[in-house]
């Protein structure tokens, strides 16, 4: 037991283990409120973000459903990126689980995988996830400022993996050749980079260009305001972990397709890949008509990363073969593949003219995007002892 001495004054000093405890209890009081109110955030606000489908039930008891928001609650947050493939449990499940082994395991390397994520948000046009994973990048990193791509001077593991990350769209790319990334870091640094392939593409299409809904939150005054809030909240976020391979489903007598065999080496996010793999290939044969499949299968083989220009004369000339009722859900496909950025109302109620419901909607955007994801995947080439 400590004793507190009289000081000079004669009052007596404060015991240091009663100080310790006392500023522990507030420091856990302060986390609780700011969790509290993040909470609030993510489940009340951020869900208007959602468009042209429904917004999800947070408080759903479908029993996978409700795993994942439990899960994503505890480990990251149940944020609209994964919320918004409710209509489809099994891909929401699917993504989650690749995304949890892939970027939220191992919080000691969240800053490189946050990077990651921001570099390829920016290839893919994705404002509303450059500013989320830039604003966590900083919470990680304890920088405002992600790597310069155009400088040699940092050759830190983070700016190594966020130059890496750009390159991702081009297969000819040297870093792309011969990564520069530790292997032990390498499939949840690649892992990441296909999650966001993927969610990037997703959320285009179905969450407005903001995080928050905000009067004017797409002007540079609001979206600077965001990424500060995001970045305030995200010294709590990127912190948390998880035990790897605690998977919400079950994958039996699935075999995780060739383009991610880079992710054998570490099989908890093999895993979380296969998940979702099965996932977006049962998506897409339950939803997306083999003629569909065939048409952007064909035209995914012969990319090699380029975007599409302007306009949307490409898409309206490959669909042209489709029959008439199969158009809609044809461009809607392709532009989920290869141009995200493009859909808009007009794309959704025509493909709503000849198909119900949100869970077709979610099916056909997700199986197009999982499609363009595992073409990209296949371009990736692991690092050797060498490099």
């Amino acid at each position: 037991m400590k004793i507190g001495y009289p000081n000079k004054c004669g009052i007596a000093n404060r015991p240091e283990s009663s100080y310790d405890d006392r500023h522990h209890a507030e420091k856990k009081r302060l986390e609780m409120i700011i969790e509290k109110i993040e909470n609030q955030l993510f489940r009340k606000v951020a869900p208007f973000t959602i468009r042209h489908i429904k917004r999800p039930d947070l408080n759903s008891k479908e029993p996978l459903v409700k795993r994942v928001f439990d899960q994503a609650g505890r480990e990251f947050q149940a944020a609209p990126p994964i919320t918004l493939h409710f209509p489809d449990p099994s891909l929401m499940a699917g993504i989650w689980s690749a995304t949890r082994e892939s970027f939220i395991i191992n919080a000691n390397g969240r800053a490189m995988r946050e990077a990651v994520a921001a570099a390829v948000s920016e290839l893919n046009e994705c404002p509303y996830c450059v500013d989320v994973h830039t604003a966590m990048h900083a919470s990680a990193n304890g920088s405002r400022h992600l790597p310069d791509s155009n400088s040699d001077s940092d050759n830190s593991s983070v700016a190594r993996a966020y130059k890496w990350a750009l390159s991702t769209l081009d297969p000819d790319s040297p870093l792309l050749q011969y990564p520069q990334i530790a292997i032990a870091d390498t499939p949840q640094v690649f892992g990441t980079a296909i999650c966001f392939h993927y969610t990037n593409r997703m959320v285009n299409i179905f969450l407005d260009k903001a995080p928050m809904p905000m009067p004017a939150a797409s002007s540079k005054f609001m979206r600077a305001f965001s990424r500060a809030s995001l970045r305030f909240f995200g010294k709590r976020m990127v912190k948390l972990d998880g035990v790897p391979g605690d998977y919400i489903m079950e994958a039996e007598n699935v075999v995780l397709p060739e383009e991610f065999s880079w992710a054998h080496s570490n099989p908890y996010v093999a895993g979380g890949l296969l998940r979702f793999s099965h996932a977006a290939e049962m998506a897409g044969s339950e939803a997306v008509h083999k003629d569909i499949q065939e048409l952007v299968l064909l035209h995914l083989d012969a990319w090699n990363g380029e975007q599409v220009g302007l306009g949307r004369g490409w898409v309206e000339e490959l669909i042209l073969p489709l029959d008439k009722k199969l158009q809609p859900a044809g461009r809607l496909a392709l532009l989920a593949a290869r141009a995200s950025w493009q859909v808009d109302k007009e794309i959704i109620r025509e493909f709503r003219q000849f198909n119900e419901g949100d869970k077709a909607l979610i099916q056909v955007a997700g199986w197009a995007s999982y499609a363009a994801v595992k073409k990209i995947s296949g371009w990736f080439n692991t690092p050797t002892d060498q490099q």
